[in-house]
């Protein structure tokens, strides 16, 4: 092999590495199976992650890091107990169907000290939803975001916009498994914290998050709640003895009225928020207004 030809096949070589470089060197894997690779795991160093409330700790999560923003970006908050890593069955569907980083964004607001009552609560806990939305929209230079919530993560997204009444900055808000009217986790008599706020439908909190409009601005925005209501979700049954001592069918708790409440006669509490069937719905309502 002559000079010259050992040379070009070197310099081939390092095009080859450095256009390989500049197509991928920012973007996730997405052929090996791994769902994580879809998805960011943290937040880029330039975003600015709110403080968690209670810990005062910047708050967990991820998302954002890579990709242009051509979607509405959609902002998953989970329930009571759980973290941001919940959503990560859900949101790679949404990656898989051509989301980009910048797209998907996942708050973990309990941080990292749980502090009885207030912190674990929906009063401990919208400003922190409002905070993270805002930085979401500043860094992706969106006039809306689409939420996405569990459990908890309704009413406290519920209690962010009863507050701001920021109802403006929502394209698309959907609510699973959310206690709208009352949970059943709490036992008789147990009055304080979130107990006190959603252990029975006639609960101050309840009512005043409930009072006037359950689904405000709906003319403009979608509201859209996925619920069991077939008992087979434990927080919601059919005859639920609630912290007041009274017996309620909950069944129907997570419905909002006025918005397009779809069931799913199959799926647990937990599975409501994991489901390719409930994603394959989500998305005919999400982007196509």
């Amino acid at each position: 092999m002559s000079i010259m030809r050992m040379i070009s096949s070197t310099t081939l070589l390092r095009l080859i590495i450095i256009i390989s470089v500049i197509m991928g060197c920012d973007k996730p894997k997405t052929d090996d199976g791994d769902e994580r690779d879809l998805l960011p795991n943290s937040f880029p160093a330039d975003f600015t992650v709110p403080v968690d409330a209670d810990s005062g700790n910047p708050l967990e999560g991820w998302g954002g890091g890579w990709g242009e923003v051509t979607h509405t970006p959609i902002v998953f908050v989970h329930g009571n107990g759980h973290s941001a890593d919940n959503w990560i069955t859900l949101a790679s569907y949404f990656a898989e169907d051509g989301y980009s980083w910048n797209e998907l964004w996942a708050i973990g607001y309990l941080g990292d000290v749980v502090t009885e009552d207030l912190f674990s609560t929906n009063e401990g806990n919208w400003a922190e939803i409002d905070d993270f939305v805002n930085e979401v929209l500043a860094y992706t230079q969106s006039e809306k975001v689409n939420i996405i919530s569990h459990s908890l993560g309704v009413t406290v997204s519920r209690t962010w916009l009863k507050y701001s009444d920021d109802y403006d900055q929502i394209e698309t808000f959907v609510g699973i498994a959310g206690a709208n009217h009352g949970v059943a986790f709490c036992g008789p008599n147990q009055l304080s914290g979130l107990c006190g706020e959603v252990g029975h439908p006639g609960s101050d909190f309840l009512n005043w998050l409930n009072a006037d409009d359950e689904t405000p601005y709906d003319e403009s925005l979608q509201w859209i709640t996925i619920y069991n209501g077939a008992a087979l979700d434990v927080f919601f049954p059919a005859q639920a003895l609630m912290n007041d001592n009274t017996i309620h069918d909950l069944r129907n708790s997570p419905i909002l009225e006025g918005a397009n409440n779809i069931q799913f006669i199959n799926l647990d509490h937990i599975n409501l928020a994991t489901a390719e069937a409930v994603y394959d719905t989500l998305s005919r309502y999400i982007n196509t207004q």
